[in-house]
Order: C-alpha cells, then structure tokens, then sequence
C-alpha cells in the first residue's frame, strides 16, 4: 500500500480522490470559502511546493502537499463544533480592532487548535452564543441567510416598544442599505414589560436587529444571542467553551439538511412566467399618448 505523504494524512476515508483547493482549505479549518480565497489570492498556498493562485484547482487527496505559509495542512478524519458565550466589548475576529479585545486570547487559554475559527460574528457589545468550527462548508452555510437556521436574542431596549410597530419589524417592512430584511419572530419575554422581547431571525447584516429597532424609533440597549437553531447556550459562563454533543451536532446538521431540502423544493415549484404571462401584464397596462 503507498504510504501517505507528509500534509495528507487522515484522507484516506474520503470517498473523493480530488477536491477543488478552495473547498480542501475550507475543510481542513482555514475557515470559510470566502476567507481561504483571500489566502490563495495573497499566495500564502502552495501545493508540491509551488504557489497556486487558481481556487479551482484540484488537489490530488492522496499524493499532493498543500502548505498554507509553508506549514502542511492536514484534512481532519472528523470536524467539531463548540459553543461560546462571547463577553460584552469583544470583537468577533481574531485580531484585535481599535484597541478591543479579540478572541484570540480565549482560544489560546482554551487550548483549542488553531483550526477552528468562529461561524459568523456577533457585534462587540453582543453578548453570548457563537458556534466555532474546523468545517469549512458548514460555517459557510450557517452565515448564509438562507440556511433557514433560526437564531433566538434577548432583546432589551431604552423605551416601550408601541405594540402598533411589531408588523413593522415582523413582516419584512425594514429596509436596510436599501435591501428589504426577511419576515422573522417576536414576542414579548416572559415575565417582562415591553421593552423585553425575545427575536428570532435568519439574517445576519451587520448590527441588524439594533438597525431594525432604530428604524421604529427605539433603541437596543442590551442584545444577547441564546441560541442557533436547536444549540443553545444554557449555563456556559462568559468566555467559556465547551464542546457540542454527538447529539448536538447531528440536530443541527439534520436541520440544515431539511432547510435545505424546503429551499430546493420551493424552487422546483416556482414557475417562471411565460409569453403568456407577459402578454397578461401588458393588457393590464394603461394605454399612454390618449
């Protein structure tokens, strides 16, 4: 049997025997598809010792050597997810921005691997759950907004939110850097007065739940993510790890997978407009010049 060169190792499960070098980066924990591009735009990859800038370049699983700065980069036998509760005033990178702390400093004491990298961001005054993985694709379906994963805050404002402006925030009405946001959930928090409510949203634009509050006049003074899709956050103490369940993982990847399964069927179902159609929408249309 020929032995595994050095980079390659615990790939010999995998059914494939080429992969596209994005994607290869992707599950081997360089993080998101998008992020590994930029790695192989700065010709920071080299596989066989030669720097390659094609993302679709296929990579030989069992006999080429990617090195990502020169290190060898290995594909895991079998990828990890863990949940953190991030503390107020962190940013969401790995680098520190303006003098905030990073997360750096909490992997580093956690002694978690390299690898593993957050799934999406959390503004530097949001507090709590955000998930960290070494799987590439899925922290790149979870930022997507239509992975159909719903994620649960706790939202506080300065003032009464009026009843009369819950349509508003609920039914798709916001507007964003002229993008229309999606329908999502809101509730009053139990036992809370109207400036408590707990939302639950699919889209993930920058600062958007505090932008949504904003546009009907009120202000969020406190926002605490507790949960992604079926993985809450519970007991975790702020700046703690702790790793995912068996269970856990597969709850979150079967609801992906059937989310996924909905978005295809609806497409399948839509049917696109016809000459008949067009030719309805132009006798419909008022006559001009009369």
């Amino acid at each position: 049997m020929k032995p595994l060169r050095k980079g390659t190792r615990g790939i010999m499960n995998n059914p494939e025997t080429t992969m596209r070098l994005n994607r290869f980066l992707a599950r081997c924990g360089h993080g998101s598809r998008r992020s590994v591009e930029e790695l192989i735009r700065q010709g920071q990859v080299a596989i066989d010792g030669q720097t390659v800038k094609d993302m679709g370049r296929q990579v030989d699983l069992d006999n080429d050597l990617v090195t990502v700065n020169g290190v060898p980069t290995n594909m895991p036998r079998g990828h990890r997810i863990y949940a953190f509760h991030k503390p107020i005033g962190v940013v969401s990178t790995l680098k520190s921005q303006g003098g905030q702390s990073s997360l750096l400093p909490y992997r580093l004491q956690s002694e978690i691997a390299d690898r593993f990298v957050p799934v999406g961001r959390l503004d530097s005054e949001t507090t709590g759950l955000l998930l960290w993985t070494d799987d590439g694709d899925l922290n790149q379906v979870l930022c997507q907004p239509d992975s159909g994963v719903w994620k649960t805050y706790e939202v506080e404002l300065g003032a009464d939110l009026p009843l009369t402006k819950i349509p508003q925030l609920t039914d798709g009405q916001i507007f964003i850097d002229g993008r229309q946001c999606r329908p999502c959930k809101l509730e009053l928090a139990e036992n809370k007065t109207t400036r408590n409510w707990v939302m639950q949203l699919h889209e993930g634009r920058r600062r958007q739940i505090r932008r949504m509050f904003k546009k009907v006049g009120v202000k969020v003074v406190r926002l605490h993510r507790v949960s992604v899709g079926p993985i809450q956050l519970g007991l975790l103490r702020p700046g703690d790890f702790r790793r995912l369940s068996h269970e856990e993982e597969q709850l979150l990847r079967k609801e992906l997978a059937q989310s996924a399964k909905r978005d295809d069927s609806n497409k399948s179902g839509k049917r696109p407009a016809g000459k008949s159609g067009n030719r309805s929408r132009q006798r419909r249309r008022k006559p001009t010049g009369r």
